[in-house]
């Protein structure tokens, strides 16, 4: 009897693999499966896995270039909101403190009668505007550190009511912005100081702007006046406002004293060192951010990361906010 052949119907599966069975861990198994993903990089130089694979991880590029984006605009957002409104707060606890100096040690104020020059930032005098509604104690100094405080006397400069030229500085936008309406003084207002020397008044005689290339204000003189200086405008400062009034009455003699004054506080300028200091803590803000980010994009928990990133953004920022404020002109 003839027979047909039978024949069995197997289920469809997927081709057997010709070859060894792959076991997890084998090198060569690893090399062997990363010839069958396309997807798989492989390093020759690698003697693991035998010049076949490595598996590098994709980068966020567009997330961390967007969030560097964003680091730099929340810099120079948290700047302008440093200046315009955290500076006056510390202004003003500084001139708090100030006015407990002058309260608790009075014989500060005499010491300069005597010819002895006080420490830079240490409170020296109180200068009134009535028609400014102004009242600041005086600090020693015109650096950008010295006119964080309040005005400054500059070194060398006569003591107000003393023979000569007493000169004094302050910022006219930051910091409270003591000098911010000088520019409004009329002819015959009257400035008055108070010192160690006595009260003494001052009529102003003249407002104008001085630009480089211009006699400068700051030098002595033969008669008795006041020079207040601050910067000759409210966004580029390229000059210097300048308000001068004579000495009503006698002046007062009071021993001259002689002190190295840098170069950068007779020209009111920023703190030299100020400006490198805020390239690095801008650095430093960026790099912290950029860690953050790719630190939530790799972790399961984000919310942590930003937790503990934020103090330390904060941080970072606002010594970087300080710096670019001492590199700025010192009557900004």
């Amino acid at each position: 009897m003839t027979g047909t052949p039978s024949t069995i119907d197997l289920p469809s599966a997927a081709a057997p693999t010709i070859g060894p069975p792959r076991i997890p861990g084998d090198p060569v198994s690893v090399g062997r499966d990363a010839d069958q993903d396309p997807g798989v990089q492989s390093d020759p130089n690698d003697p693991v896995s035998g010049g076949r694979t490595i598996h590098l991880p994709d980068l966020p590029v567009r997330r961390l270039v967007g969030m560097s984006l964003v680091g730099i605009g929340a810099l120079i957002v948290l700047f302008l909101v440093y200046l315009f409104a955290f500076t006056p707060l510390t202004a003003a606890r500084n001139q708090q403190r100030l006015t407990q100096t002058l309260v608790g040690h009075p014989l500060t104020l005499y010491k300069l009668v005597d010819g002895v020059s006080p420490p830079e930032g240490s409170a020296i005098g109180v200068l009134t505007i009535p028609a400014l509604h102004l009242d600041q104690v005086i600090v020693q100094g015109t650096s950008a550190a010295d006119l964080m405080n309040g005005p400054g006397l500059m070194p060398g400069s006569a003591l107000p009511g003393s023979l000569g030229n007493s000169v004094i500085a302050a910022r006219r936008v930051t910091f409270g912005a003591p000098f911010g309406a000088v520019n409004t003084l009329k002819k015959g207002a009257v400035i008055r100081v108070v010192d160690g020397a006595g009260t003494f008044s001052y009529k102003v005689t003249r407002v104008h702007t001085v630009v480089a290339g211009q006699r400068d204000v700051v030098l002595p003189t033969t008669d008795n006046r006041i020079t207040l200086v601050t910067a000759n405008s409210t966004t580029v400062p390229s000059g210097r406002l300048v308000v001068q009034g004579k000495l009503v009455g006698p002046a007062v003699a009071v021993p001259n004293h002689t002190v190295a004054v840098p170069s950068y506080e007779l020209g009111l300028d920023g703190d030299p060192v100020a400006g490198g200091l805020a390239v690095f803590w801008s650095i430093i803000t960026l790099l912290v951010l950029l860690v953050a980010a790719y630190a939530a994009w790799r972790w399961r928990r984000p919310w942590l990361v930003y937790l503990f990133a934020a103090p330390v953004l904060l941080m970072c920022g606002l010594f970087a906010c300080e710096s670019v404020a001492r590199a700025l002109p010192a009557t900004f």
